[in-house]
């Protein structure tokens, strides 16, 4: 199992457009077996924040994912990190910004 890693910054006002990200994306991730969101460490006044996901294949995750997380302004700058295997072991990762 692979892992998608997203690490932003967001505001008060970004909670809502976030929650409403996750709603559509849960389901289009279940129909198509790509991944499974596992959840997030998002602070209800706003500062940093990390999301989660599990899939078979990261790249393929996030090339779903991706034009739905562009529309999100506070996404822009965000670090993506592959994680390919489980989360606790040394594993090859991959990290970018968008």
């Amino acid at each position: 199992m692979e892992h998608v890693i997203i690490n932003f910054k967001h505001g008060i006002r970004d909670i809502i457009p976030y929650s409403e990200f996750i709603d559509k994306l849960r389901p289009i991730l279940e129909r198509n077996g790509a991944g499974e969101y596992l959840g997030d460490d998002m602070a209800i006044d706003g500062g940093d924040a990390e999301a989660v996901f599990s899939c078979h294949s990261a790249q393929t995750l996030y090339g779903i994912i991706l034009g739905d997380l562009e529309l999100l302004p506070f996404m822009r700058g965000a670090k993506v990190t592959f994680v390919f295997g489980a989360l606790d072991l040394d594993v090859p990762q991959e990290e970018f910004f968008m």
